[in-house]
C-alpha cells in the first residue's frame, strides 16, 4: 500500500480500474454483523492535502439476468413484447421482415411514452432518457441544481430534538457555499476585486462545483410513541427558532412525513422524494444528495457536487482496490440523475427480497452493481483507502487530520466503563451494564439479532467495535477533541458531539 502512493488529479481522472460483478450479492462487510478477516495495511500513506483528488472507478458489467442498465436493457424486451402484440392483433405482419417489425414498434412505443407522460407517468421515458444510447449526451450536458434527501426517524422529546439539531447543523455547512454566493460584493473598488476573484475560482476548480440552486427536502418517519401532530408542532417550533431564515424556508423547500419502514429504513424514505423530484431531477440533470442524520459534519463538501465527480460520489473507500468488498459508505453520498433512476429502478427490484438492516447493507451499500449501465458507471470517493475501515479508529486518526469532514455519531466516543479497562483473562464475558435492547436499538444492522446472538456479538467483536451497548456516559474521544480544536470554528461541532 506503502508503494502505490496517492494519485494525481489528472491521474485520478485516467484511473479505469474495472471491476466486473456478475449480479452477485457480496456475502460479507466490514462494520456490519460481523468482522471481516484478513491481513489489512497497518499503516497508509498520509493524504498529501484536506481536498485530495478523487480517486474514481469506472464499474463495468457483463450483460446478465442482474444486469441493471436505466433503459438500453429495456428496450429489447419492450420491443419484442410489443412485436409479438402486433403480431398477435395484426396476423398478416407476419409477411414482414423481422426489421421492419420492430421499426413499427419503436414507433408504437414513442406514441406510448408520449401518452404516458403526458399523464405524468415517467418511469418510462426516464428509462430511455438514461439509456446508453443517450447517456453520452447526458454526460456532456451539465447539471443545473443540486438536490438534498435527507432522511431522520423522529421521536417526539429531547431525542428528536437533538436530531433536528444535528440535520440544521449539517445542511448549514452544505449551504455555505450557496450563502456566499448570495452576499452583495462591495461598490467601491469592487470591479478589481472581483477580476482577481474570477481568476482563482478558474484556476482552483479541481473537484469543486461551480455554485448551482440548492434546495433539501426533510423526510421524517415517527416513532411508534410519538403522534404525526406531537412531531409537526416540534419541527415546526424548530424552524421558526432557525437563526437562518433562508436556510429555514428557502432551501429547506419540503418536508415529507413516510411511513416507517424498519427493514428498508433510509432507503424507503429517499425512494419517496425521488418518486415525486424525478420530473425536476431529470429535467434539471440535478445531482442529489442522499444523506441521513447518523453523522456530524465538521466543512461544507464541495467535493461531492461536480459533475465529474462520476454517477456515485461519496468519501473515502473502505479497502484495498483488490478486495471485493470495496465501497463508499451510504451515509452521505450523491448520485447523477441517472443513477437516481437506477438506483429506483434497483430499489422496486430488490425491495421484496431483503428481509433485515444486514442485508440492505449488502446489496444497496457493498453492491455497486445498480451503478453501471451497458458502458460501465464510475463511483469516486473523496479519500482513498486509509489503511482500515474508515469507522475504525486508525483510519480516522489518518483521515481527519487531513481534513475528513464526517464524523459518525456512533464512533467519536468511548464508554465510561471500567469494565473496557479490565484485563480480558479475569473480567466478565460482558460488562454489568450491557443491554442488549439497548445494543440493538442504537446499532441498527443488528436489530435483527436475538438477545442471545446479541451478547454472542458484543463478546466476539462489539467490544472492540466502539459501539453503544449500555446507558452509562458517553465521552468524546481525546485525540477527536484535540484535532478539532485544531481545525479551528468547531465549537458547534464538539458541541453537538457533547450533547448527543
Amino acid at each position: 500500500e506503502q508503494s502505490k502512493g496517492v494519485p494525481t488529479a489528472l491521474g485520478a481522472r485516467q484511473m479505469s480500474n474495472q471491476r466486473h460483478y456478475n449480479g452477485s450479492s457480496v456475502e460479507d462487510g466490514r462494520g456490519l454483523h460481523h468482522r471481516r478477516t484478513g491481513s489489512k495495511s497497518s499503516s497508509s500513506k498520509l493524504l498529501s492535502s484536506p481536498r485530495p483528488p478523487l480517486v474514481q472507478h469506472r464499474v463495468s458489467y457483463s450483460k446478465t439476468k442482474d444486469h441493471h442498465d436505466g433503459g438500453s436493457a429495456l428496450l429489447s424486451p419492450w420491443l419484442s413484447r410489443q412485436s409479438n402484440k402486433l403480431l398477435h392483433t395484426f396476423p398478416r405482419l407476419k409477411k414482414l421482415k423481422r426489421v421492419h417489425l420492430f421499426i413499427i414498434s419503436a414507433l408504437t412505443i414513442i406514441l406510448t411514452i408520449r401518452f404516458a407522460t403526458s399523464n405524468g407517468s415517467t418511469h418510462i421515458s426516464t428509462s430511455i432518457h438514461c439509456s446508453s444510447f443517450l447517456r453520452s449526451f447526458n454526460q456532456k450536458k451539465q447539471s443545473r441544481s443540486n438536490i438534498i434527501l435527507m432522511a431522520s426517524h423522529l421521536r417526539h422529546g429531547p431525542d428528536g430534538e437533538m436530531r433536528l439539531r444535528i440535520i440544521e447543523h449539517n445542511l448549514q455547512l452544505l449551504a455555505e457555499q450557496e450563502e456566499e454566493e448570495e452576499q452583495p460584493q462591495p461598490k467601491e473598488g469592487a470591479e478589481e476585486q472581483n477580476n482577481n476573484d474570477k481568476e482563482l475560482s478558474s484556476s482552483n476548480t479541481n473537484n469543486i462545483s461551480k455554485v448551482k440552486p440548492l434546495k433539501a427536502v426533510l423526510l421524517f418517519s415517527i416513532d411508534t410513541q410519538s403522534t404525526q401532530s406531537d412531531v409537526q408542532t416540534m419541527i415546526t417550533k424548530w424552524r421558526q427558532q432557525m437563526p437562518n431564515a433562508h436556510l429555514a424556508y428557502n432551501i429547506i423547500s419540503q418536508i415529507i412525513f413516510v411511513p416507517n419502514d424498519p427493514t428498508m429504513v433510509d432507503a424507503s424514505k429517499w425512494i419517496v422524494a425521488i418518486e415525486k423530484l424525478l420530473p425536476e431531477i431529470q429535467s434539471t440533470n440535478a445531482r442529489v444528495m442522499l444523506i441521513n442524520d447518523s453523522f456530524v459534519l465538521t466543512r461544507n463538501v464541495p467535493e461531492l457536487w461536480p459533475d465529474d465527480c462520476g454517477d456515485v460520489c461519496g468519501l473515502v473507500w473502505t479497502a484495498p482496490e483488490d478486495d471485493e468488498s470495496r465501497h463508499i459508505q451510504s451515509y452521505i453520498r450523491t448520485l447523477s440523475s441517472c443513477a437516481v433512476e437506477r438506483y429506483r429502478n434497483f430499489y422496486y427490484e430488490k425491495k421484496s427480497d431483503i428481509r433485515n438492516v444486514h442485508e440492505l447493507i449488502v446489496e444497496f451499500e457493498l453492491n455497486l452493481s445498480w451503478v453501471g449501465g451497458e458502458r460501465g458507471g464510475s463511483v469516486s470517493a473523496i479519500y482513498d483507502y486509509a489503511g482500515a475501515h474508515p469507522d475504525d479508529e486508525p483510519a480516522q486518526k489518518v483521515l481527519v487530520p487531513q481534513g475528513y469532514p464526517a464524523i459518525k455519531l456512533k464512533k467519536f466516543f468511548v464508554t465510561d466503563d471500567p469494565w473496557l479497562s479490565e484485563p480480558e483473562t479475569t473480567r466478565s464475558k460482558l460488562p454489568p451494564s450491557f443491554s442488549a435492547t439497548i445494543y440493538k436499538g442504537m446499532n441498527h444492522d443488528l436489530n435483527y439479532l436475538s438477545d442471545e446472538d446479541a451478547e454472542r456479538h458484543f463478546a466476539e467483536d462489539g467490544k472492540n467495535e466502539d459501539r453503544i451497548y449500555s446507558s452509562l456516559p458517553l465521552i468524546i474521544k481525546s485525540w477527536l477533541r484535540e484535532e478539532l480544536i485544531k481545525m479551528g470554528g468547531e465549537e458547534s461541532t464538539i458541541a453537538i458531539l457533547e450533547a448527543y
